[in-house]
Protein backbone atom coordinates (compact mmCIF):
# COMPACT_ATOMS: atom_id res chain seq x y z
CA UNK A 1 0.00 0.00 0.00
CA UNK A 2 1.36 3.21 -0.81
CA UNK A 3 0.86 6.72 1.39
CA UNK A 4 1.22 10.09 0.94
CA UNK A 5 -0.30 13.03 2.75
CA UNK A 6 -2.41 10.25 4.16
CA UNK A 7 -3.89 9.27 1.18
CA UNK A 8 -3.77 5.52 0.56
CA UNK A 9 -3.31 3.48 -2.30
CA UNK A 10 -3.84 0.03 -2.32
CA UNK A 11 -1.63 -2.40 -4.74
CA UNK A 12 -4.45 -4.76 -5.76
CA UNK A 13 -6.27 -2.78 -8.08
CA UNK A 14 -6.65 -0.27 -11.10
CA UNK A 15 -7.63 3.19 -10.78
CA UNK A 16 -9.73 5.90 -12.75
CA UNK A 17 -7.58 9.09 -11.39
CA UNK A 18 -9.68 11.85 -13.14
CA UNK A 19 -12.83 9.83 -11.88
CA UNK A 20 -11.07 9.29 -7.93
CA UNK A 21 -12.68 5.67 -9.02
CA UNK A 22 -10.63 2.36 -7.73
CA UNK A 23 -11.71 -0.81 -9.77
CA UNK A 24 -11.00 -4.74 -8.81
CA UNK A 25 -11.60 -7.69 -10.53
CA UNK A 26 -12.90 -10.35 -9.78
CA UNK A 27 -13.29 -12.98 -12.28
CA UNK A 28 -15.87 -11.49 -15.09
CA UNK A 29 -17.29 -9.05 -11.89
CA UNK A 30 -15.42 -5.66 -11.18
CA UNK A 31 -15.55 -4.06 -7.72
CA UNK A 32 -16.07 -0.42 -7.64
CA UNK A 33 -15.67 2.26 -5.06
CA UNK A 34 -14.32 5.64 -3.87
CA UNK A 35 -10.57 6.08 -3.73
CA UNK A 36 -9.58 8.04 -0.45
CA UNK A 37 -9.03 11.12 -2.48
CA UNK A 38 -12.65 11.33 -3.46
CA UNK A 39 -13.89 10.51 0.11
CA UNK A 40 -11.79 13.23 1.64
CA UNK A 41 -12.46 15.99 -0.95
CA UNK A 42 -16.01 15.33 -0.66
CA UNK A 43 -16.28 14.85 3.15
CA UNK A 44 -19.30 13.60 5.34
CA UNK A 45 -21.83 11.58 3.21
CA UNK A 46 -25.10 12.54 3.80
CA UNK A 47 -26.89 9.84 1.53
CA UNK A 48 -26.05 7.20 -1.79
CA UNK A 49 -28.66 6.87 -4.26
CA UNK A 50 -27.58 3.57 -6.18
CA UNK A 51 -28.60 1.90 -9.38
CA UNK A 52 -29.81 -1.62 -9.08
CA UNK A 53 -28.94 -5.02 -9.41
CA UNK A 54 -30.04 -5.63 -13.49
CA UNK A 55 -29.55 -2.27 -14.29
CA UNK A 56 -27.56 -1.52 -17.78
CA UNK A 57 -25.13 1.56 -17.57
CA UNK A 58 -22.89 2.90 -20.29
CA UNK A 59 -19.31 3.41 -19.62
CA UNK A 60 -18.91 7.08 -17.95
CA UNK A 61 -22.52 6.58 -16.86
CA UNK A 62 -23.54 6.90 -12.70
CA UNK A 63 -23.32 3.59 -11.29
CA UNK A 64 -24.53 5.65 -8.05
CA UNK A 65 -25.40 9.50 -7.37
CA UNK A 66 -23.48 10.84 -4.02
CA UNK A 67 -24.61 13.69 -1.24
CA UNK A 68 -21.97 14.53 1.37
CA UNK A 69 -21.60 18.29 3.07
CA UNK A 70 -19.52 19.44 0.04
CA UNK A 71 -20.97 17.91 -3.22
CA UNK A 72 -23.78 16.21 -4.65
CA UNK A 73 -22.96 14.24 -7.73
CA UNK A 74 -22.53 10.60 -9.93
CA UNK A 75 -19.95 7.92 -9.51
CA UNK A 76 -19.22 6.97 -13.24
CA UNK A 77 -18.48 3.69 -13.97
CA UNK A 78 -15.31 3.22 -16.31
CA UNK A 79 -17.08 0.35 -18.15
CA UNK A 80 -20.51 -0.70 -20.38
CA UNK A 81 -22.11 -3.18 -18.62
CA UNK A 82 -24.63 -4.54 -15.63
CA UNK A 83 -25.12 -4.09 -12.39
CA UNK A 84 -24.90 -7.10 -10.33
CA UNK A 85 -24.88 -5.68 -6.83
CA UNK A 86 -25.00 -2.45 -5.11
CA UNK A 87 -23.17 -2.00 -1.46
CA UNK A 88 -26.87 -0.70 -0.50
CA UNK A 89 -26.67 -2.59 3.09
CA UNK A 90 -23.39 -1.44 4.43
CA UNK A 91 -24.08 2.25 3.25
CA UNK A 92 -27.58 1.74 5.18
CA UNK A 93 -26.18 0.57 8.20
CA UNK A 94 -23.15 2.82 7.84
CA UNK A 95 -23.89 6.01 5.84
CA UNK A 96 -20.20 7.13 6.80
CA UNK A 97 -18.68 3.46 5.59
CA UNK A 98 -16.46 4.89 2.38
CA UNK A 99 -15.45 7.82 4.84
CA UNK A 100 -14.22 5.60 7.37
CA UNK A 101 -12.71 2.43 4.77
CA UNK A 102 -13.22 3.28 0.86
CA UNK A 103 -10.97 0.30 -0.53
CA UNK A 104 -12.68 -2.16 1.65
CA UNK A 105 -16.42 -2.21 3.53
CA UNK A 106 -17.25 0.87 1.57
CA UNK A 107 -17.27 -0.30 -1.77
CA UNK A 108 -19.91 0.93 -3.90
CA UNK A 109 -21.38 -1.39 -6.39
CA UNK A 110 -20.38 -4.87 -8.37
CA UNK A 111 -21.01 -4.73 -12.06
CA UNK A 112 -20.26 -7.28 -15.05
CA UNK A 113 -18.58 -5.28 -17.81
CA UNK A 114 -19.52 -5.97 -21.21
CA UNK A 115 -15.75 -5.42 -22.33
CA UNK A 116 -13.38 -4.82 -19.51
CA UNK A 117 -10.35 -3.95 -21.86
CA UNK A 118 -12.57 -1.06 -23.06
CA UNK A 119 -12.37 0.89 -20.18
CA UNK A 120 -14.34 4.95 -20.95
CA UNK A 121 -10.95 6.70 -19.40
CA UNK A 122 -7.27 4.85 -18.74
CA UNK A 123 -7.43 2.33 -15.90
CA UNK A 124 -3.82 2.52 -13.79
CA UNK A 125 -1.98 -0.59 -12.07
CA UNK A 126 -1.27 0.68 -8.72
CA UNK A 127 2.51 1.41 -9.76
CA UNK A 128 0.99 3.31 -12.56
CA UNK A 129 -0.98 5.42 -10.54
CA UNK A 130 1.12 6.17 -8.05
CA UNK A 131 3.08 8.94 -9.77
CA UNK A 132 -0.46 10.58 -11.16
CA UNK A 133 -1.92 10.24 -8.03
CA UNK A 134 0.72 12.32 -6.15
CA UNK A 135 0.62 14.91 -8.76
CA UNK A 136 -3.41 15.19 -8.26
CA UNK A 137 -2.94 15.11 -4.35
CA UNK A 138 -0.45 18.15 -4.86
CA UNK A 139 -2.44 19.86 -7.27
CA UNK A 140 -5.98 19.65 -4.92
CA UNK A 141 -3.35 21.00 -2.17
CA UNK A 142 -4.95 17.94 0.18
CA UNK A 143 -4.01 15.81 2.94
CA UNK A 144 -6.44 12.50 3.44
CA UNK A 145 -8.22 11.91 6.59
CA UNK A 146 -10.77 9.51 7.56
CA UNK A 147 -14.30 9.66 9.76
CA UNK A 148 -13.88 8.79 12.99
CA UNK A 149 -16.72 8.32 15.33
Amino acid sequence: MNVYRGCQLPDDRAYDIEGDLWVRMEGDLARLGMTDVAQTRMGKMVSILMKRPGRRVRAGGSVATVESAKWVGPIHTPFDGEIVEPNTAAFRDDILIANRDPYEAGWVTIMRPTDATKPHRPLLEADEAWAAYMARIDDLDISCFRCAD
